[in-house]
């Protein structure tokens, strides 16, 4: 699909982004200047906004299939409209959430290669900010009687969001090491993939045309993410760098619960899809999304059994032995489970979704934690479990804290009913 460069927003808003980019990511200039170094083939990076081609020439999901797209947000009626708008939000919120995360950890990059991978990913977030505000700011029909200018109001809001403040869990979580801005490249801007590929079909065209280039960098961040784990992981395995396979470990059960939980409760999306905002239901796509990362960490486990453990096998044996070794969890050929990583259970660690599993006390590989009498164990002795198994300076980050309110909370009320929560969903 081409892509069409469309140029700068309206002078107040550039200038507004620009101000925050000077304030929470002054190293665009160091990167903008050392860009060619590293990304010679890589037109060098201009803050505008981009428009793809549309998938087909008519809405093709929900109600209105086969029907022309809405080119202004004013065709949009009722809750289309908020949700659309709660959409926007949420899509904008991740990408300038995600530039204050990984600005806290970017100095104890591993290598010079890894540091200006996460600088790159970081300005073109900063471009999809950047385009959802064009999305906003160039329809005068986000304005609605009675409710003032929707667009301004939401851009204004947006820019004052802090880590904390933003709309999904995810992007309110600190970063404490290295590790933290590679795993979060790799398993959230997975779920962004997903996010942006289900919204070309878009039944509001500006958005439409917006995910087409928004999906070609993401490629970059998610492909730069996977190798530099995958690098850090073989480093671990030899007993190198600062990190160790349990390290890896303890930060893929951090970050995959919350990226699970960004698809929106597994029992939703029907409403996304009926108005033609999404091409799949939120269970669809989480279950797709899971898959995918389970490639990805199979992938890192092989890696480390071919280059560190058994140099004497090919890449189909490895993946053998790790099948194996994730079905029986026991020994395979002389690699022990300790030696390989494995996914977290789906139910594992989660604080949003479905009465089945939020807030109990599934262990790493889906089992319920039991205690006297086959009941599961309290609270207190799963956050003790909890931290056995994630990283020891996760517990000083104030979203740790508030999980352990919420479960608390959640036990003390009863422990009743779902937990849908904030998602792409808005």
């Amino acid at each position: 699909m081409a892509i069409q460069d469309i140029g700068e927003i309206q002078p107040k808003y550039h200038k507004l982004i620009s101000d925050w980019q000077k304030k929470h990511f002054p190293e665009l200039g160091y990167l903008e200047k050392h860009w060619t170094d590293y990304y010679p083939k890589q037109s060098p990076f201009r803050l505008i906004s981009r428009l793809g081609d549309l998938k087909s020439e008519h809405i093709s999901v929900g109600r209105y299939k086969d029907k022309p797209y809405f080119e202004a947000a004013h065709e949009m009626s009722g809750n289309m409209f908020f949700s659309a708008q709660g959409i926007v939000k949420a899509q904008c919120s991740t990408e300038l959430g995600s530039i204050q995360q990984h600005r806290m950890s970017i100095d104890q990059a591993v290598t010079d290669e890894m540091k200006f991978g996460i600088l790159r990913i970081m300005a073109e977030e900063l471009r999809h900010a950047y385009q959802m505000f064009w999305v906003l700011e160039h329809d005068e029909t986000w304005k609605r009687l009675g409710m003032g200018d929707v667009a301004d109001q939401m851009i204004q809001e947006l820019l004052d969001m802090k880590t904390g403040g933003h709309v999904l869990d995810a992007f309110n979580m600190e970063m404490q090491d290295f590790l933290d801005n590679t795993m979060f490249a790799t398993v959230i801007d997975c779920v962004g993939k997903y996010q942006l590929d289900m919204q070309t079909v878009f039944c509001y065209a500006p958005m439409a045309r917006s995910m087409v280039p928004m999906l070609v960098e993401e490629a970059f961040h998610l492909g730069h993410g996977r190798k530099s784990v995958r690098q850090i992981v073989v480093m671990a395995a030899n007993q190198q760098g600062s990190f160790s396979v349990g390290d890896v470990q303890q930060h893929l059960n951090k970050w995959l619960p919350r990226g699970l939980e960004m698809f929106g409760s597994e029992s939703g999306g029907g409403t996304n899809v009926e108005f033609g905002f999404k091409s799949k239901t939120n269970v669809v796509a989480q279950s797709e999304y899971y898959d995918e990362i389970k490639d990805y960490v199979r992938d890192w486990n092989c890696a480390m059994v071919q280059q560190v453990y058994r140099k004497d096998l090919d890449y189909a044996t490895a993946k053998e032995i790790v099948e194996r070794i994730w079905e029986t969890k026991d020994e395979c050929k002389g690699i022990r489970p300790e030696m390989i990583l494995f996914m977290p259970d789906r139910r594992f660690f989660r604080k949003r979704g479905l009465a089945e599993f939020v807030f109990k006390p599934f262990d790493l590989h889906g089992t319920m934690l039991t205690g006297a009498g086959g009941l599961p164990i309290s609270p207190d002795d799963y956050l003790v479990y909890l931290k056995g198994h994630l990283p020891e300076a996760y517990f000083g980050d104030p979203e740790w804290q508030k999980f352990e309110r919420q479960l608390r909370d959640y036990y003390r009320k009863g422990g009743k009913g779902d937990v849908a929560g904030a998602s792409y969903s808005g």
